[in-house]
Parts: C-alpha cells; structure tokens; sequence
C-alpha cells in the first residue's frame, strides 16, 4: 500500500558536463514506499538522474531533498546507507564474494547475520557456496545479484536500480521482481527503478516518469501511462 509521506523531492535540478546540459530542470516528487518506473529511450538522462540522486554525479542546479532535508548537507556515505544504489554493472570488491555481503555489516557496525544473507540468496536462486568464489569468477547476471543483496543488507529506506534485470534471463527476473514487491511490502522499501521493458514497469510499478532529452515529459500513475499507450 502506497504512503503519502514524501521520501524525496528533486526541485528544478539540472545536470551539465562539459558543455552538455544533461538534466534540464528536473522536479517531481516520491512518496515512502512508491515504486516507480523510470523510463524513456537510451541517452535520456535516467542513469545520470540517479547517480545525481545518489551524489555519484554533482548538480550544476537545483535541489534534491531527502526526508526534507538538502541532500547537499548531508555526509555521502551516509546519505548512501538510506539512498541505496545498484548499477546495471555491478561493481564488487575483495577477493571473495562474502567480504561484498560483510561490508554492510562492518559499515553499521553490526554482527553478521549468515541467516539473512542464506535467505536473501535462495531469493535471487544463488547457492551458499558463492561467498567462496572470486567476483571475477561470477556472470554478469551473479554480479548483478550478489550487489542487489549488498545494498538490500544496508537497510535503505530508497534503492535506485538501473537495470538490474538486463543480464538475467526470464526466470530470474521474476525472481528479482518479486524480491522488489517483497522489499516494498514487508520492509518498506521506496523503490526508483530504471527498465526498458514496458511489461516490467507495469507489473512493478505504481507511477511512471518518462524521459526524453533530460526533461520529464510525463509523470504519472502506471496504469494512466500506459491506458494512453494502448489508446494511442
């Protein structure tokens, strides 16, 4: 069930490199426990919007309010531990796949708990034995996984995906969807993902922003976004 309480306000933010404006004069608004579905063609400005969200990227304008509190006035790595983010290449460390899942752990300063890591793997159909492996050793689509359930064990109160389903085939991509309604249902979990599969979006997503040249060109409910689609 959706909640009313803004989580995340982006206020007329821009985003230029170079001499490219990639971001021009982005707002809209996500409530707690929303997910929503960001799409538009490639070189629209989705990525550069989350890592931008994420202060991967730093704005050149505008504001971006986290809890109602500017972004800019808060640590990064700690902005990070609530605003969890997942690349479409995953990027893991150390030499083994288990220092990745102790890492949230050491960061929180908690006791690692093998049981939720066990049960986080059966979700995402991985093995135990794949904290012993090197990432090197793992596919794309494993990588993918293993980094879903590093920002997962953070506990964020957002996780900004991008593409998280490119390299998995059909089965566990539906393994990956439902572990995204689990997180958003029982944990409460604010969900912005980025697809380029419309079928995706409507079986996940509450509202949808599409993008086109870095401007939103719409921003509405799911089943308004694509109704207009159909009717078209």
């Amino acid at each position: 069930m959706e909640s009313s309480k803004e989580i995340l306000k982006i206020e007329n933010l821009t985003l230029k490199i170079g001499n490219t404006e990639i971001l021009k004069d982005i707002s809209f608004e996500v409530n707690k426990k929303e997910i929503i579905a960001l799409l538009g063609p490639s070189g629209s400005g989705k990525s550069s919007l989350l890592k931008t969200i994420n202060m991967l990227n730093t704005a050149s304008g505008g504001c971006i309010r986290y809890n109602g509190k500017d972004t800019s006035e808060i640590v990064p790595m700690d902005l990070r531990k609530k605003i969890g983010y997942v690349l479409q290449r995953a990027t893991l460390f150390g030499n083994f796949v288990l220092d990745n899942l102790k890492y949230p752990y050491e960061l929180h300063k908690k006791v690692f708990d093998m049981n939720l890591v066990e049960f986080y793997l059966e979700k995402v159909n991985l093995k135990p034995d794949i904290l012993g492996k090197k990432p090197s050793e793992l596919s794309g689509g494993e990588q993918q996984r293993i980094s879903l359930i590093r920002t997962l064990l953070m506990e964020p109160e957002i996780i900004l995906l991008d593409e998280v389903t490119s390299a998995l085939d059909e089965e566990n991509t539906v393994l990956i969807e439902k572990l995204i309604k689990y997180e958003n249902e029982n944990n409460n979990v604010t969900v912005v993902f980025i697809s380029h599969n419309n079928e995706q979006a409507k079986r996940l997503a509450h509202k949808v922003i599409y993008m086109e040249e870095g401007v939103i060109k719409e921003f509405t409910k799911a089943s308004t976004f694509f109704e207009e689609r159909v009717t078209k």
